[in-house]
């Protein structure tokens, strides 16, 4: 059952995680674009080449209906001929240039006694006599009494007129007005008479011209009416039908890198929430997830370099700590005993001069008094804490004034180093002053610190025991202090003899 769920779970991982997310969008995205395509090669070009064929012949058929109509009319009403200044059409409709107008299945002609502002085609209706002259029109202004068809009508019009009585099917038809679908129906007057005003031909025309954009749902019942919408629909659904596999395929074809990079930052987020600030990442591009790569490599360096200080400087407090409490614990009760122990040989050596072993005890008591009081200097080191060089310094001098009664000459200049600088000449300082009180018995020092020629030189002299500094015995304290100066690129010098003091100097360059 684990088992099971582990797989479910990895296959829910893999279903809804962003390799999935990638490949449904990539078949969605691929779905909508062909069905975008679909509709527009519905609406602009099929629909329209289906439906143009459709409209023009409904148009055709009423402009034949309507020429045959007129045709009939003027025959019976006008026998004798059309009286001159007749304007044919119905004179309650308002004309439309560029538009047919049909109402009930029945073309509107509008009369059009006016001027003809708008020089697109209208629907109009010309009565011609046997010789093509016009004898009458629905727009005089356009098609004048009196002139020959030739020169007014469509070309192909004055032709079929010259030929034979007959009409001109399919296809739009050019005008010096625009495209046309005209009609001519014969009276039956086409004998050779020449009685003025007789109707022998009527010609119809209607605006004409192929449908642009077809909205998709009228052109889609057009199309189920002409029975092509099942051929329509067959490639693209075949097509379809291919998307879903071609989409996945590039699907996981694009999205395998880019996967792969995110989930190798998701193992290193991981590591980092566990505790190892030493992972690093290859940076493997320049896009955005190389950039994060770069800047999480960038992260896990500081974040482990912080800790690193924070651990340090930890480690510092604790140990700074401790050795305050140890100076505590020193101060409370060995050195309180030794105390006691120098005032009660000093009474005892008031009471009897000539006791020696008193009079030893005193010394020896004071001198271990005198020593641990340098130890608890030296286990409470001073600290810079923004205080500056220069009044640690002489702090430090001013405790073993104070608190050992050594002597100490001060001459400090107030000089601004950088912080390893000023950390490595504390610690100098206080081990210099340490040695000279506890191992050379100095009564006075001094302590003087100038800066000039781009260098920093501190200088510390006792006027102790001395000693020999070539001898093997010489103190792990003066090879310390050799590698703090040595660190900065600076240069110490030792110069001491049993007997003459020590001198400690040191040469440091600052900015």
């Amino acid at each position: 059952m684990l088992a099971r769920a582990s797989v479910l779970n990895h296959l829910r991982r893999r279903v809804w995680g962003l390799s999935g997310r990638l490949i449904a969008s990539y078949i969605l995205v691929t779905l909508a674009v062909v069905v975008l395509i679909e509709v527009v090669v519905l609406c602009v070009q099929v629909a329209p080449l289906a439906l143009g064929d459709q409209l023009q012949a409904r148009l055709q058929s009423q402009v034949d209906a309507a020429a045959r109509s007129y045709a009939q009319q003027l025959g019976r009403r006008y026998p004798s001929g059309v009286p001159a200044g007749t304007v044919l059409g119905d004179a309650g409709q308002p004309p439309r240039p560029g538009q047919a107008t049909v109402a009930d299945g029945t073309l509107l002609v509008p009369a059009i006694a006016g001027p003809l502002q708008n020089r697109q085609a209208v629907t109009a209706a010309v009565a011609l006599s046997a010789d093509g002259t016009v004898i009458a029109s629905s727009a005089p202004s356009r098609y004048p009494p009196g002139q020959s068809a030739g020169t007014e009508l469509p070309v192909q019009a004055s032709g079929s007129i010259a030929v034979a009585p007959a009409g001109i099917k399919g296809g739009d038809v050019p005008t010096p007005y625009g495209s046309v679908v005209f009609w001519i129906a014969s009276t039956g007057s086409t004998s050779g008479t020449s009685k003025p005003g007789l109707v022998s031909y009527v010609y119809v025309q209607a605006p004409w011209s192929s449908p642009g954009f077809v909205n998709p749902v009228r052109a889609w019942r057009e199309l189920e009416q002409l029975g092509e919408s099942r051929a329509l629909l067959s490639g693209p659904l075949a097509l379809l039908v291919a998307i879903v596999p071609v989409g996945v395929l590039f699907g996981l074809l694009a999205s395998w890198r880019l996967v792969r990079r995110v989930r190798r930052l998701e193992r290193a987020t991981v590591a980092v929430a566990d505790g190892d600030y030493t992972i690093t990442l290859p940076v493997s591009g320049r896009d955005e997830i190389g950039r994060l790569e770069a800047n999480f490599t960038s992260m896990t360096r500081q974040l482990g370099s912080a800790l690193a200080a924070e651990r340090e400087r930890a480690t510092g407090d604790a140990r700074a700590a401790e050795r305050a409490r140890i100076a505590r614990e020193v101060h409370d009760a060995i050195s309180q005993h030794l105390f006691a122990m120098r005032m009660i040989a000093a009474g005892m050596h008031r009471a009897d001069p000539a006791n020696q072993q008193a009079q030893a005890i005193e010394r020896i008591s004071e001198d271990a008094l005198r020593d641990m009081q340098a130890l608890l200097i030296e286990l409470r080191p001073a600290s810079l804490d923004g205080a500056g060089l220069g009044p640690t310094l002489q702090e430090i001098c001013a405790a073993y004034q104070d608190r050992l009664g050594v002597a100490v000459d001060v001459s400090l200049d107030d000089v601004t180093v950088p912080e390893p600088v000023e950390h490595a000449l504390l610690r100098i300082t206080q081990e210099a002053c340490t040695n000279a009180v506890r191992h050379g018995d100095a009564r006075r020092l001094a302590v003087s610190m100038t800066r000039q020629d781009g260098h920093v030189e501190l200088a510390i002299r006792d006027f102790g025991t001395g000693f020999n500094p070539a001898a093997a015995h010489a103190g792990a304290g003066l090879a310390h202090m050799r590698d703090r100066v040595a660190e900065l690129g600076g240069t110490l010098d030792i110069e001491s003899a049993p007997g003459r003091g020590t001198t400690v100097s040191v040469r440091v360059p600052v900015p």
